[in-house]
C-alpha cells in the first residue's frame, strides 16, 4: 500500500484513503503479506512484509486509522518506495500488487508524468502490477497523472468518492479489482480467400 499523506489530502481525500485502507484490511486473509509506505516529501515505511493474522488485522487497521495529511507531494518517491517493498516481499504464485492511493497530485521530487509512469512500467516484467486508487472529490482529483501511471504499471485505475464505492470495489469485488484477467494477450485473424486487412 502506497499511501499519500501530503497536505493536499486534507479533508475528504484522507478520509476516503483511510476508508479504502480499512476496507482492504477487512478483505485480507490469514497468511497474506502486506507492506505499507506513507509519503509526502519523504517516505515512512509503516509495515514491511507484515504477515496478516486475520481479516481486519489490528496492526494494519491501526496504521490505516493513523494516516495524517501534511507536507508536499513526492508521488514518484512514494511509488518507488512501494515498488521496492513489493520486490523485497515478492512471492511467486501470489497476486503481487502495489496499491497507490492518492488525489493524483505531484509537486515535489520528480513531477514529470512520463518519468513517473516509466518507473511504474519498468516493474511489470517482474509480475508486480499497479492498482491506482483516486480519492477525494471529482473537482480536486487529478486523474491524468493517476491514469497514466496506472496504465504504465499494467493495472487498473479507479476513483473512490465515497464509502459505498470503497466497499463495492475493495470488499464485494476485491479479487477482481486486484486480479489481472490476462497477460501477454495475442490475437490471430485468419482471413478468408479474397480478403485482406487494409487498416
Amino acid at each position: 500500500l502506497v499511501l499519500d499523506e501530503s497536505g493536499s489530502m486534507q479533508g475528504l481525500p484522507i478520509e476516503m484513503e483511510r476508508e479504502v485502507c480499512r476496507t482492504i484490511a477487512g478483505s485480507l486473509r490469514k497468511g497474506d503479506i502486506v507492506s505499507m509506505v506513507g509519503w509526502d516529501t519523504s517516505n515512512a515505511v509503516k509495515l514491511a512484509g507484515h504477515v496478516v493474522q486475520s481479516a481486519n488485522d489490528p496492526t494494519i487497521v491501526a496504521e490505516c486509522d493513523g494516516l495524517e495529511a501534511s507536507g508536499g507531494t513526492d508521488l514518484s518517491g512514494g511509488l518507488h518506495a512501494g515498488y521496492m517493498l513489493a520486490s523485497e516481499h515478492f512471492t511467486q504464485g501470489r497476486i503481487n500488487r502495489v496499491v497507490l492511493i492518492s488525489d493524483g497530485g505531484a509537486n515535489a521530487g520528480e513531477t514529470d508524468i512520463a518519468v513517473i509512469a516509466q518507473g511504474a512500467g519498468d516493474q511489470g516484467k517482474d509480475g508486480i502490477y499497479l492498482v491506482g486508487v483516486g480519492v477525494g472529490s471529482s473537482e480536486s482529483y487529478q486523474d491524468q497523472l493517476m491514469d497514466t501511471v496506472t496504465d504504465a504499471g499494467k493495472g487498473a485505475s479507479l476513483f473512490i468518492p465515497h464509502k459505498a464505492e470503497a466497499l463495492k470495489m475493495f470488499k464485494d469485488r476485491f479479487i477482481s479489482t486486484m486480479m489481472v484477467a490476462a497477460r501477454d494477450v495475442r490475437v490471430r485473424l485468419d482471413m478468408p480467400p479474397g480478403f485482406e486487412i487494409v487498416r
